[in-house]
């Protein structure tokens, strides 16, 4: 009677890996790993938007409430002087827009935020054909380089004189 438990296994497959599985087995890893890479820069970059257009749609409203807090009378003026107001591009350094020395006829003003860059808010203000009703648009938007025109927030409204007491001024004559 043989004894087959101590003679030497003839199949080697069953001793191991082969170096051609360890090698199927890497690549599907290093796949795997830039699929996870790829996954990852994706969401950092969409973080780093969507905080570029949180900023944008803040600065957007606090400078629509600014423009609201501005008589349609200081409104109506400083339309007339820069009809429309200037263009979008135009960057002569401009103010904070936290800054309490900012006004109507500034046009445009920068935030400058940690973690999310530079923010540059610009506003119009167009008179229209009643000398009652001025058009005000507000656009803000982020600098990044990944977000410009994926993070802007632009707000559009009319502002109509409502004083009709003629003591205090009252409203321009209707067209």
């Amino acid at each position: 009677m043989k004894n087959h438990a101590h003679e030497p296994d003839g199949g080697r497959g069953q001793a191991g890996f082969t170096l051609v599985e360890t090698l199927v087995a890497i690549v599907v890893l290093v796949f795997g790993l830039m699929a996870v890479t790829n996954l990852l820069l994706v969401a950092a970059s969409s973080n780093t938007v969507a905080n570029q257009g949180t900023a944008a749609v803040t600065s957007a409203t606090r400078i629509m409430d600014m423009v609201k807090a501005t008589s349609h009378e200081g409104l109506r003026a400083v339309a007339s002087a820069s009809p429309g107001g200037p263009d979008w591009a135009i960057d002569d350094g401009a103010r904070s827009c936290g800054d309490p020395a900012l006004v109507v006829g500034d046009w445009h003003c920068d935030d400058d935020l940690p973690g999310v860059g530079r923010v540059h808010t610009h506003w119009w203000i167009a008179t229209t054909a009643d000398a009652r009703l001025l058009y005000v648009r507000v656009r803000s938007e982020g600098l990044g380089a990944l977000a410009a025109a994926r993070s802007r927030a632009e707000f559009t409204t009319f502002r109509s004189c409502t004083n009709s007491d003629p003591a205090a001024g009252g409203c321009p004559e209707a067209p």
